[in-house]
């Protein structure tokens, strides 16, 4: 699963994306040495179940944010990804 994001500094946060993953098109988040995965949709930013718990709300906001301000370049990436193509780290 290789990084689309940069860690974070809050934390050791870290968004990563799948090769041929399931649709709709969605990101995988990391948070530290939590072995959870959340997981968020790129367009809708909503977050996808299961998740039994959450990332605390001011990591879901930044979260959020960032997906938000890299949309189009999380959507290309994720055509990449379908495609077993090279997957870049983005911002």
């Amino acid at each position: 699963m290789p990084p689309v994001s940069r860690p974070s500094q809050k934390g050791a946060l870290v968004v990563l994306m799948n090769y041929n993953d399931h649709a709709p098109p969605h990101v995988h988040v990391k948070y530290q040495s939590d072995v959870r995965s959340y997981r968020i949709e790129i367009r809708t930013r909503r977050w996808m179940k299961p998740a039994r718990k959450q990332l605390p709300t001011t990591l879901r906001e930044m979260v959020e944010t960032w997906i938000e301000a890299h949309e189009q370049e999380l959507l290309e990436q994720w055509e990449n990804a379908q495609h077993n193509q090279q997957v870049i780290i983005i911002g």
